[in-house]
Protein backbone atom coordinates (compact mmCIF):
# COMPACT_ATOMS: atom_id res chain seq x y z
CA UNK A 1 0.00 0.00 0.00
CA UNK A 2 2.85 2.52 1.02
CA UNK A 3 4.84 1.25 -2.48
CA UNK A 4 1.86 2.25 -4.45
CA UNK A 5 1.22 5.47 -2.92
CA UNK A 6 5.07 6.50 -3.39
CA UNK A 7 4.33 5.40 -7.11
CA UNK A 8 1.65 7.26 -7.57
CA UNK A 9 2.45 10.42 -6.24
CA UNK A 10 5.86 10.47 -8.36
CA UNK A 11 3.85 9.86 -11.44
CA UNK A 12 1.96 12.72 -10.58
CA UNK A 13 5.02 15.05 -10.03
CA UNK A 14 4.53 15.43 -6.57
CA UNK A 15 7.04 12.68 -5.72
CA UNK A 16 7.91 12.51 -1.84
CA UNK A 17 11.75 12.68 -0.52
CA UNK A 18 13.58 10.33 1.72
CA UNK A 19 12.53 12.76 5.18
CA UNK A 20 8.92 12.72 4.00
CA UNK A 21 9.07 8.80 3.27
CA UNK A 22 10.04 8.09 6.56
CA UNK A 23 7.77 10.44 8.13
CA UNK A 24 4.54 9.41 6.30
CA UNK A 25 5.89 5.92 7.13
CA UNK A 26 6.09 7.19 10.68
CA UNK A 27 2.67 8.77 10.55
CA UNK A 28 0.81 5.97 9.01
CA UNK A 29 2.26 3.16 11.66
CA UNK A 30 1.23 5.62 14.59
CA UNK A 31 -2.29 5.92 12.56
CA UNK A 32 -2.44 2.16 12.62
CA UNK A 33 -1.32 1.34 15.92
CA UNK A 34 1.80 -0.26 15.27
CA UNK A 35 4.54 2.23 15.83
CA UNK A 36 7.63 0.87 17.05
CA UNK A 37 8.77 2.62 20.79
CA UNK A 38 12.27 3.57 19.05
CA UNK A 39 10.22 5.53 16.30
CA UNK A 40 8.30 7.47 18.81
CA UNK A 41 11.60 8.83 20.60
CA UNK A 42 12.45 10.60 17.31
CA UNK A 43 9.02 10.78 15.73
CA UNK A 44 10.35 9.59 12.26
CA UNK A 45 11.00 6.07 11.22
CA UNK A 46 14.41 5.12 10.86
CA UNK A 47 16.98 5.13 7.93
CA UNK A 48 16.81 1.00 8.39
CA UNK A 49 13.31 0.54 8.23
CA UNK A 50 13.59 3.05 4.76
CA UNK A 51 16.53 0.89 3.61
CA UNK A 52 14.76 -2.09 3.80
CA UNK A 53 11.27 -1.26 2.52
CA UNK A 54 13.28 0.15 -0.41
CA UNK A 55 15.22 -3.75 -0.57
CA UNK A 56 11.80 -5.15 -0.54
CA UNK A 57 10.52 -3.43 -3.00
CA UNK A 58 12.66 -3.61 -6.15
CA UNK A 59 10.51 -1.56 -8.27
CA UNK A 60 11.14 1.47 -5.75
CA UNK A 61 14.30 3.82 -6.36
CA UNK A 62 15.64 7.23 -5.57
CA UNK A 63 15.88 9.39 -9.02
CA UNK A 64 16.69 12.91 -9.37
CA UNK A 65 13.45 14.32 -10.99
CA UNK A 66 13.49 17.02 -13.83
CA UNK A 67 11.97 20.35 -13.34
CA UNK A 68 8.38 20.19 -14.65
CA UNK A 69 6.54 23.78 -14.76
CA UNK A 70 3.30 23.21 -13.13
CA UNK A 71 1.66 25.17 -16.25
CA UNK A 72 3.17 21.57 -18.13
CA UNK A 73 2.02 19.24 -15.49
CA UNK A 74 -1.53 20.23 -15.72
CA UNK A 75 -2.46 21.12 -19.10
CA UNK A 76 -1.26 17.99 -20.14
CA UNK A 77 -4.41 16.28 -19.59
CA UNK A 78 -6.38 13.88 -21.83
CA UNK A 79 -9.57 16.60 -22.95
CA UNK A 80 -6.45 18.20 -24.45
CA UNK A 81 -4.55 15.24 -26.15
CA UNK A 82 -7.71 14.15 -27.57
CA UNK A 83 -8.59 17.44 -28.87
CA UNK A 84 -4.98 17.50 -30.58
CA UNK A 85 -5.73 14.06 -32.10
CA UNK A 86 -9.09 14.76 -33.32
CA UNK A 87 -7.67 17.56 -35.04
CA UNK A 88 -5.14 15.88 -36.12
CA UNK A 89 -7.16 13.11 -37.60
CA UNK A 90 -9.70 15.73 -39.33
CA UNK A 91 -6.44 16.74 -41.19
CA UNK A 92 -5.13 13.66 -42.00
CA UNK A 93 -8.19 12.25 -42.89
CA UNK A 94 -9.02 15.45 -45.63
CA UNK A 95 -5.61 15.79 -47.33
CA UNK A 96 -3.76 12.00 -46.96
CA UNK A 97 -0.75 13.02 -45.91
CA UNK A 98 2.31 10.71 -47.05
CA UNK A 99 5.10 10.66 -43.70
CA UNK A 100 7.51 12.69 -46.21
CA UNK A 101 4.86 15.18 -45.77
CA UNK A 102 4.29 15.60 -41.83
CA UNK A 103 6.75 18.03 -40.63
CA UNK A 104 7.47 19.17 -36.77
CA UNK A 105 8.91 22.82 -36.03
CA UNK A 106 10.37 23.70 -32.79
CA UNK A 107 13.17 25.81 -31.66
CA UNK A 108 15.88 25.29 -29.13
CA UNK A 109 18.24 27.77 -27.73
CA UNK A 110 22.01 27.35 -29.09
CA UNK A 111 24.17 28.83 -25.78
CA UNK A 112 27.68 30.17 -25.59
CA UNK A 113 28.07 28.41 -22.84
CA UNK A 114 26.89 25.30 -21.53
CA UNK A 115 27.51 22.84 -18.68
CA UNK A 116 30.47 20.65 -19.25
CA UNK A 117 30.29 16.75 -19.76
CA UNK A 118 31.79 14.46 -17.05
CA UNK A 119 35.72 14.05 -16.68
CA UNK A 120 37.60 11.67 -15.11
CA UNK A 121 39.37 12.66 -11.74
CA UNK A 122 41.13 11.64 -8.74
CA UNK A 123 38.84 9.37 -6.14
CA UNK A 124 38.00 11.72 -3.03
CA UNK A 125 38.50 15.19 -4.85
CA UNK A 126 36.00 17.49 -3.01
CA UNK A 127 35.74 19.61 -6.47
CA UNK A 128 36.87 19.60 -10.16
CA UNK A 129 36.83 22.58 -12.32
CA UNK A 130 36.26 22.43 -15.91
CA UNK A 131 36.90 26.06 -18.26
CA UNK A 132 34.10 27.36 -20.32
CA UNK A 133 33.89 30.53 -22.03
CA UNK A 134 32.34 32.93 -19.63
CA UNK A 135 29.75 32.71 -17.19
CA UNK A 136 26.56 33.84 -18.55
CA UNK A 137 25.98 32.94 -22.13
CA UNK A 138 24.46 34.24 -25.28
CA UNK A 139 21.74 33.08 -26.64
CA UNK A 140 21.24 31.90 -30.48
CA UNK A 141 17.57 30.46 -31.46
CA UNK A 142 18.01 27.82 -33.81
CA UNK A 143 14.55 26.10 -35.59
CA UNK A 144 14.52 22.72 -36.86
CA UNK A 145 12.62 20.57 -39.05
CA UNK A 146 12.32 17.16 -38.87
CA UNK A 147 9.58 14.91 -41.03
CA UNK A 148 7.68 11.47 -40.38
CA UNK A 149 10.02 9.90 -43.04
CA UNK A 150 13.04 10.33 -40.72
CA UNK A 151 14.26 13.17 -42.80
CA UNK A 152 15.00 16.82 -41.94
CA UNK A 153 15.42 20.31 -43.40
CA UNK A 154 18.84 23.15 -42.96
CA UNK A 155 17.75 24.80 -39.95
CA UNK A 156 17.74 28.90 -39.29
CA UNK A 157 19.70 30.71 -36.86
CA UNK A 158 18.22 33.67 -34.89
CA UNK A 159 21.61 36.01 -34.27
CA UNK A 160 21.34 38.52 -31.61
CA UNK A 161 22.24 41.20 -33.60
CA UNK A 162 20.70 44.30 -35.93
CA UNK A 163 22.06 43.16 -39.15
CA UNK A 164 22.43 39.64 -40.32
CA UNK A 165 26.18 38.74 -41.72
CA UNK A 166 27.79 35.41 -43.81
CA UNK A 167 30.77 35.07 -40.78
CA UNK A 168 27.60 34.28 -38.40
CA UNK A 169 27.32 31.06 -40.01
CA UNK A 170 30.92 30.29 -41.47
CA UNK A 171 31.30 25.97 -40.82
CA UNK A 172 28.11 25.73 -40.41
CA UNK A 173 25.19 23.56 -41.82
CA UNK A 174 25.12 23.68 -45.22
CA UNK A 175 21.99 25.36 -46.88
CA UNK A 176 21.16 26.99 -43.10
CA UNK A 177 19.04 29.90 -43.22
CA UNK A 178 20.81 33.07 -41.02
CA UNK A 179 19.00 36.06 -39.43
CA UNK A 180 19.28 38.78 -37.07
CA UNK A 181 17.17 39.90 -34.12
CA UNK A 182 18.44 42.39 -31.33
CA UNK A 183 17.09 40.00 -28.69
CA UNK A 184 18.56 36.46 -30.56
CA UNK A 185 14.58 35.14 -29.99
CA UNK A 186 12.14 34.24 -33.06
CA UNK A 187 9.78 36.94 -33.62
CA UNK A 188 6.40 37.54 -36.12
CA UNK A 189 9.28 38.83 -39.16
CA UNK A 190 11.93 36.26 -38.39
CA UNK A 191 8.74 33.41 -38.48
CA UNK A 192 7.67 34.49 -41.84
CA UNK A 193 11.37 33.83 -43.15
CA UNK A 194 11.65 30.77 -41.79
CA UNK A 195 8.28 29.55 -43.25
CA UNK A 196 9.48 30.88 -46.78
CA UNK A 197 12.83 28.75 -46.00
CA UNK A 198 10.37 25.67 -45.46
CA UNK A 199 8.52 26.50 -48.42
CA UNK A 200 11.60 26.72 -51.16
CA UNK A 201 13.18 23.31 -49.60
CA UNK A 202 9.53 21.26 -49.50
CA UNK A 203 7.87 23.21 -53.02
CA UNK A 204 4.16 22.18 -51.50
CA UNK A 205 1.29 22.84 -53.93
CA UNK A 206 -2.28 22.37 -54.08
CA UNK A 207 -1.58 18.78 -55.36
CA UNK A 208 1.26 18.33 -52.95
CA UNK A 209 0.15 19.79 -49.45
CA UNK A 210 2.55 20.03 -46.24
CA UNK A 211 1.92 19.54 -43.06
CA UNK A 212 3.52 21.46 -39.86
CA UNK A 213 2.87 21.01 -36.51
CA UNK A 214 4.11 23.16 -33.73
CA UNK A 215 3.43 25.14 -30.85
CA UNK A 216 1.16 27.84 -30.76
CA UNK A 217 3.46 30.83 -29.49
CA UNK A 218 2.52 34.02 -30.92
CA UNK A 219 5.02 34.87 -32.87
CA UNK A 220 4.10 30.85 -34.93
CA UNK A 221 0.35 31.88 -34.96
CA UNK A 222 -0.03 35.60 -36.30
CA UNK A 223 -1.97 36.39 -39.49
CA UNK A 224 1.21 37.13 -42.05
CA UNK A 225 2.14 33.16 -41.36
CA UNK A 226 -1.45 32.38 -41.89
CA UNK A 227 -1.89 34.34 -45.01
CA UNK A 228 1.41 32.96 -46.18
CA UNK A 229 0.93 29.29 -45.80
CA UNK A 230 -2.71 28.95 -46.83
CA UNK A 231 -1.18 30.72 -50.24
CA UNK A 232 1.50 28.05 -50.44
CA UNK A 233 -0.51 25.08 -49.84
CA UNK A 234 0.72 24.26 -46.23
CA UNK A 235 -1.16 23.17 -43.57
CA UNK A 236 -0.40 24.27 -39.71
CA UNK A 237 -1.84 22.50 -36.71
CA UNK A 238 -0.67 23.65 -33.52
CA UNK A 239 0.02 22.06 -30.05
CA UNK A 240 -2.16 22.42 -26.83
CA UNK A 241 -0.16 25.22 -24.82
CA UNK A 242 2.45 23.55 -22.34
CA UNK A 243 2.48 20.29 -23.91
CA UNK A 244 5.16 19.92 -26.03
CA UNK A 245 7.42 18.07 -23.50
CA UNK A 246 5.24 15.18 -24.44
CA UNK A 247 3.37 15.53 -27.51
CA UNK A 248 6.78 17.08 -29.79
CA UNK A 249 8.66 14.28 -31.31
CA UNK A 250 11.87 17.07 -31.53
CA UNK A 251 11.24 17.05 -27.87
CA UNK A 252 11.04 13.33 -27.41
CA UNK A 253 13.87 11.62 -29.26
CA UNK A 254 16.38 14.51 -30.44
CA UNK A 255 16.69 17.47 -28.93
CA UNK A 256 18.31 15.23 -26.09
CA UNK A 257 21.00 13.85 -27.93
CA UNK A 258 21.65 17.08 -30.12
CA UNK A 259 22.39 19.16 -26.31
CA UNK A 260 24.80 16.32 -25.10
CA UNK A 261 26.75 16.01 -28.31
CA UNK A 262 26.17 19.85 -28.77
CA UNK A 263 28.15 20.06 -25.32
CA UNK A 264 30.65 17.83 -26.59
CA UNK A 265 31.69 19.51 -29.19
CA UNK A 266 31.61 23.32 -27.83
CA UNK A 267 33.87 21.03 -24.64
CA UNK A 268 36.19 19.93 -27.71
CA UNK A 269 36.68 23.23 -29.47
CA UNK A 270 37.88 24.79 -25.43
CA UNK A 271 40.57 22.11 -25.32
CA UNK A 272 41.85 22.49 -28.29
CA UNK A 273 41.70 26.52 -28.46
CA UNK A 274 43.13 27.23 -25.00
CA UNK A 275 42.66 30.87 -23.99
CA UNK A 276 40.07 31.70 -26.76
CA UNK A 277 36.23 32.22 -25.83
CA UNK A 278 33.14 31.23 -27.78
CA UNK A 279 31.34 33.59 -29.50
CA UNK A 280 27.96 33.38 -31.73
CA UNK A 281 30.45 32.97 -34.83
CA UNK A 282 31.09 29.36 -33.75
CA UNK A 283 27.50 28.22 -33.32
CA UNK A 284 26.98 26.95 -36.10
CA UNK A 285 30.05 24.72 -36.18
CA UNK A 286 28.91 23.43 -33.31
CA UNK A 287 24.92 23.00 -34.45
CA UNK A 288 26.56 21.19 -37.76
CA UNK A 289 28.54 18.65 -35.55
CA UNK A 290 25.80 17.80 -33.51
CA UNK A 291 22.77 17.62 -34.92
CA UNK A 292 23.98 15.45 -38.32
CA UNK A 293 24.55 12.14 -35.75
CA UNK A 294 21.52 13.46 -33.54
CA UNK A 295 18.95 14.06 -36.24
CA UNK A 296 19.51 10.28 -37.13
CA UNK A 297 16.21 8.50 -39.40
CA UNK A 298 15.72 6.18 -36.27
CA UNK A 299 15.49 9.41 -33.66
CA UNK A 300 13.50 10.92 -35.78
CA UNK A 301 10.64 8.20 -36.90
CA UNK A 302 10.73 7.11 -32.95
CA UNK A 303 9.43 10.86 -32.39
CA UNK A 304 6.42 10.27 -34.40
CA UNK A 305 5.97 7.05 -33.12
CA UNK A 306 5.83 7.61 -29.94
CA UNK A 307 3.81 10.96 -29.48
CA UNK A 308 1.00 8.85 -31.58
CA UNK A 309 1.48 11.53 -34.51
CA UNK A 310 2.62 8.78 -37.11
CA UNK A 311 1.60 6.04 -37.61
CA UNK A 312 -1.50 7.87 -35.80
CA UNK A 313 -2.52 6.40 -32.57
CA UNK A 314 -5.02 8.41 -30.14
CA UNK A 315 -4.18 5.69 -27.12
CA UNK A 316 -0.51 6.51 -27.13
CA UNK A 317 -0.84 7.42 -23.53
CA UNK A 318 -1.69 5.53 -20.73
CA UNK A 319 -4.25 6.42 -18.17
CA UNK A 320 -1.05 7.08 -15.86
CA UNK A 321 0.28 9.30 -18.23
CA UNK A 322 -2.37 12.27 -17.11
CA UNK A 323 -2.03 11.69 -13.40
CA UNK A 324 -0.07 14.90 -12.88
CA UNK A 325 -3.11 16.94 -14.30
CA UNK A 326 -4.97 15.45 -11.51
CA UNK A 327 -3.58 18.11 -9.13
CA UNK A 328 -5.79 20.69 -10.99
CA UNK A 329 -9.17 21.14 -12.44
CA UNK A 330 -8.01 22.86 -15.84
CA UNK A 331 -10.20 21.78 -18.95
CA UNK A 332 -11.25 18.71 -17.03
CA UNK A 333 -12.21 19.16 -13.64
CA UNK A 334 -14.44 15.95 -12.93
CA UNK A 335 -11.91 13.75 -13.73
CA UNK A 336 -10.57 11.26 -10.80
CA UNK A 337 -8.04 9.42 -12.86
CA UNK A 338 -4.95 9.64 -10.39
CA UNK A 339 -7.45 8.59 -7.47
CA UNK A 340 -9.05 5.61 -9.23
CA UNK A 341 -5.84 4.29 -10.57
CA UNK A 342 -4.88 4.22 -7.19
CA UNK A 343 -7.52 2.56 -6.10
CA UNK A 344 -7.42 -0.41 -8.89
CA UNK A 345 -3.77 -0.98 -7.56
CA UNK A 346 -5.48 -1.20 -4.29
CA UNK A 347 -7.75 -3.84 -5.46
CA UNK A 348 -5.32 -5.72 -7.18
CA UNK A 349 -3.49 -5.99 -3.91
CA UNK A 350 -6.21 -7.20 -1.78
CA UNK A 351 -6.62 -9.92 -3.99
CA UNK A 352 -3.33 -11.22 -2.82
CA UNK A 353 -3.76 -10.50 0.92
CA UNK A 354 -4.55 -13.05 3.48
CA UNK A 355 -7.90 -11.93 4.57
CA UNK A 356 -7.01 -11.99 8.29
CA UNK A 357 -5.14 -9.00 7.34
CA UNK A 358 -8.35 -6.92 6.21
CA UNK A 359 -11.53 -5.61 7.24
CA UNK A 360 -14.34 -4.36 5.73
CA UNK A 361 -15.29 -0.41 6.20
CA UNK A 362 -18.73 1.62 6.99
CA UNK A 363 -20.84 1.77 3.73
CA UNK A 364 -19.57 3.78 0.73
CA UNK A 365 -15.52 3.00 1.92
CA UNK A 366 -12.80 1.05 -0.12
CA UNK A 367 -11.06 -1.83 1.83
CA UNK A 368 -7.51 -0.80 2.38
CA UNK A 369 -4.13 -3.04 2.88
CA UNK A 370 -2.59 -3.20 6.30
CA UNK A 371 1.09 -1.50 6.12
CA UNK A 372 3.80 -3.92 5.14
CA UNK A 373 4.32 -6.94 7.17
CA UNK A 374 8.09 -6.82 6.85
CA UNK A 375 7.74 -3.78 8.96
CA UNK A 376 7.43 -6.37 12.06
CA UNK A 377 10.63 -7.46 10.52
CA UNK A 378 11.98 -4.01 11.24
CA UNK A 379 15.47 -3.64 12.23
CA UNK A 380 15.08 -2.03 15.67
CA UNK A 381 16.42 -4.70 17.45
CA UNK A 382 15.37 -3.94 21.17
CA UNK A 383 11.64 -3.93 20.45
CA UNK A 384 8.79 -5.68 18.22
CA UNK A 385 5.95 -3.80 16.77
CA UNK A 386 2.32 -4.48 18.48
CA UNK A 387 0.28 -6.45 15.76
CA UNK A 388 -2.17 -4.60 14.19
CA UNK A 389 -5.79 -5.88 16.02
CA UNK A 390 -8.21 -6.76 13.35
CA UNK A 391 -11.35 -5.06 14.92
CA UNK A 392 -9.05 -1.72 14.42
CA UNK A 393 -10.44 0.45 11.65
CA UNK A 394 -7.37 0.21 8.68
CA UNK A 395 -5.95 3.59 8.17
CA UNK A 396 -4.27 4.23 4.47
CA UNK A 397 -1.68 6.48 3.22
CA UNK A 398 -4.14 8.55 1.58
CA UNK A 399 -6.01 9.41 4.24
CA UNK A 400 -2.93 10.37 6.65
CA UNK A 401 -1.29 12.49 3.10
CA UNK A 402 -3.88 13.27 1.24
CA UNK A 403 -2.64 13.30 -2.58
CA UNK A 404 -2.28 17.25 -3.75
CA UNK A 405 -5.38 18.52 -5.05
CA UNK A 406 -5.72 22.67 -5.76
CA UNK A 407 -9.15 23.96 -5.39
CA UNK A 408 -11.17 25.18 -8.19
CA UNK A 409 -9.65 27.70 -10.49
CA UNK A 410 -11.15 31.38 -10.13
CA UNK A 411 -12.89 33.07 -13.40
CA UNK A 412 -10.47 35.70 -14.41
CA UNK A 413 -10.45 37.50 -17.66
CA UNK A 414 -7.39 35.46 -18.22
CA UNK A 415 -9.43 32.46 -18.73
CA UNK A 416 -10.79 34.42 -21.62
CA UNK A 417 -7.34 33.85 -23.66
CA UNK A 418 -7.37 30.22 -23.21
CA UNK A 419 -5.66 28.48 -26.81
CA UNK A 420 -5.96 24.78 -27.70
CA UNK A 421 -4.71 22.98 -30.37
CA UNK A 422 -6.41 24.00 -33.73
CA UNK A 423 -5.90 24.06 -37.49
CA UNK A 424 -4.94 27.60 -37.80
CA UNK A 425 -5.33 27.42 -41.78
CA UNK A 426 -8.90 26.98 -41.26
CA UNK A 427 -10.84 29.46 -42.24
CA UNK A 428 -12.88 30.58 -38.86
CA UNK A 429 -9.36 29.79 -36.84
CA UNK A 430 -7.97 32.67 -39.23
CA UNK A 431 -10.81 34.83 -38.69
CA UNK A 432 -10.18 34.68 -34.98
CA UNK A 433 -6.49 35.42 -35.43
CA UNK A 434 -8.00 38.51 -37.48
CA UNK A 435 -10.05 39.49 -34.95
CA UNK A 436 -7.72 39.62 -32.23
CA UNK A 437 -4.34 40.86 -33.99
CA UNK A 438 -7.43 43.72 -34.85
CA UNK A 439 -8.02 44.58 -31.15
CA UNK A 440 -4.60 44.48 -30.21
CA UNK A 441 -3.71 47.58 -32.47
CA UNK A 442 -7.07 49.21 -31.86
CA UNK A 443 -6.11 52.11 -29.46
CA UNK A 444 -7.47 51.73 -26.21
CA UNK A 445 -9.08 54.69 -24.49
CA UNK A 446 -8.32 55.00 -21.16
CA UNK A 447 -9.88 57.43 -18.58
CA UNK A 448 -7.44 58.67 -15.90
CA UNK A 449 -9.65 59.64 -12.49
CA UNK A 450 -8.81 62.92 -11.84
CA UNK A 451 -6.94 63.16 -8.06
CA UNK A 452 -7.40 65.98 -5.43
CA UNK A 453 -4.04 67.48 -6.58
CA UNK A 454 -4.70 67.46 -10.22
CA UNK A 455 -8.07 68.92 -9.41
CA UNK A 456 -6.55 71.66 -7.39
CA UNK A 457 -3.77 72.28 -9.89
CA UNK A 458 -6.55 72.31 -13.38
CA UNK A 459 -8.91 74.86 -10.98
CA UNK A 460 -8.56 78.46 -12.36
CA UNK A 461 -9.59 81.86 -10.75
CA UNK A 462 -12.38 83.79 -12.25
CA UNK A 463 -9.99 86.40 -13.10
CA UNK A 464 -7.70 84.30 -15.24
CA UNK A 465 -11.08 83.11 -17.30
CA UNK A 466 -12.14 86.25 -17.71
CA UNK A 467 -9.00 86.94 -19.44
CA UNK A 468 -9.42 83.98 -21.61
CA UNK A 469 -12.59 84.86 -22.70
CA UNK A 470 -11.89 88.20 -23.51
CA UNK A 471 -8.97 87.29 -26.28
CA UNK A 472 -11.91 84.27 -27.21
CA UNK A 473 -14.10 87.08 -27.73
CA UNK A 474 -11.66 89.52 -29.49
CA UNK A 475 -11.14 86.90 -31.88
CA UNK A 476 -14.42 85.63 -32.59
CA UNK A 477 -15.99 88.76 -33.22
CA UNK A 478 -16.11 88.22 -36.73
CA UNK A 479 -18.65 85.43 -36.39
CA UNK A 480 -22.33 85.17 -35.31
CA UNK A 481 -21.95 81.97 -33.49
CA UNK A 482 -20.06 79.12 -32.46
CA UNK A 483 -20.47 75.57 -32.71
CA UNK A 484 -18.56 72.80 -31.30
CA UNK A 485 -17.17 71.81 -34.31
CA UNK A 486 -15.11 74.81 -34.67
CA UNK A 487 -14.10 74.61 -31.29
CA UNK A 488 -12.33 71.35 -31.97
CA UNK A 489 -10.55 72.37 -34.86
CA UNK A 490 -9.47 75.64 -33.31
CA UNK A 491 -7.92 73.25 -30.74
CA UNK A 492 -9.58 74.58 -28.01
CA UNK A 493 -8.83 71.90 -25.09
CA UNK A 494 -9.39 72.55 -21.77
CA UNK A 495 -10.47 70.81 -18.61
CA UNK A 496 -13.78 70.68 -16.92
CA UNK A 497 -13.51 73.03 -13.73
CA UNK A 498 -15.87 72.22 -10.93
CA UNK A 499 -17.09 75.55 -9.41
CA UNK A 500 -15.60 75.64 -6.30
CA UNK A 501 -15.89 79.70 -4.66
CA UNK A 502 -17.83 82.92 -5.77
CA UNK A 503 -20.84 82.15 -3.97
CA UNK A 504 -22.92 85.36 -5.54
CA UNK A 505 -22.39 83.79 -9.06
CA UNK A 506 -26.24 82.40 -10.81
CA UNK A 507 -26.67 80.00 -13.10
CA UNK A 508 -26.79 81.04 -16.43
CA UNK A 509 -29.65 78.72 -16.89
CA UNK A 510 -31.70 78.69 -13.72
CA UNK A 511 -30.82 82.30 -12.34
CA UNK A 512 -30.06 80.42 -8.93
CA UNK A 513 -27.20 81.71 -7.13
CA UNK A 514 -24.19 78.95 -6.17
CA UNK A 515 -24.55 79.26 -2.43
CA UNK A 516 -28.58 78.14 -2.55
CA UNK A 517 -27.12 74.35 -4.49
CA UNK A 518 -25.61 71.44 -3.64
CA UNK A 519 -25.01 70.44 -7.49
CA UNK A 520 -21.82 70.50 -8.88
CA UNK A 521 -21.26 73.72 -10.75
CA UNK A 522 -19.36 73.84 -14.50
CA UNK A 523 -18.50 76.75 -17.17
CA UNK A 524 -19.68 76.63 -20.46
CA UNK A 525 -17.62 76.82 -22.78
CA UNK A 526 -19.19 79.66 -25.11
CA UNK A 527 -20.35 82.04 -23.06
CA UNK A 528 -18.15 81.43 -19.82
CA UNK A 529 -21.23 81.50 -17.72
CA UNK A 530 -21.56 79.05 -14.78
CA UNK A 531 -24.86 76.55 -14.43
CA UNK A 532 -25.13 73.62 -12.81
CA UNK A 533 -24.30 69.98 -14.31
CA UNK A 534 -27.74 69.07 -15.33
CA UNK A 535 -28.53 72.93 -17.02
CA UNK A 536 -26.03 71.72 -19.88
CA UNK A 537 -23.94 68.72 -22.04
CA UNK A 538 -21.23 67.60 -20.31
CA UNK A 539 -18.32 66.12 -22.66
CA UNK A 540 -14.54 64.64 -21.92
CA UNK A 541 -13.44 68.26 -22.10
CA UNK A 542 -16.09 70.86 -22.38
CA UNK A 543 -19.23 71.65 -20.74
CA UNK A 544 -22.18 73.90 -22.77
CA UNK A 545 -24.96 75.23 -21.41
CA UNK A 546 -28.47 75.19 -22.09
CA UNK A 547 -28.60 78.42 -22.92
CA UNK A 548 -25.73 78.52 -25.82
CA UNK A 549 -26.30 75.03 -27.47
Amino acid sequence: MLADYLKTASKMCHGLTRHQAKKLGFDYAVANDICPPKWKEVETATDDWLKGFMSRHKDLTLRKPESTSLSCATSFNKANVSTLFEKLNTVLQRYKFPPHRIFNADETGCSTVTNPPKVIAERGSKQIGQVTSAERGTLVTTLFFINAAGGFLPPVFVFPRVNYKDIMLNNGPPGALGLAQVSGWMTEDCFVKAVEHFAIHVRPSKENPALILMDNHTSHVNLRVVEFVRQNSIIIVTFPPHCSHKLQPLDITVYGPFKTRYRTAMNEWMLTNPGKTVTIYQIGQFVKEAYLPAFSPHNITQGFLKTGIYPLNSNIFSEEAFLSSYVTDRLDPQSNDGLNLYKESMERNLETTPPSSTKSFEAGEENELLIDQNIRLSHCSTSTPTAANPSQRIISPEMIRPFSKAGPRQNTKRNNRKMSSAIVTDSPERKKIEEKEYSAKKPKVTVKKMTTKDSIKTLKTKSEINKENSVLQDDSDSSDSIVLDELKTKGVRSKINPKTNNNSDDCVVWSKPYKDSDKDWFQCKICSGWAHECCGIKGNLNFFCKTCF
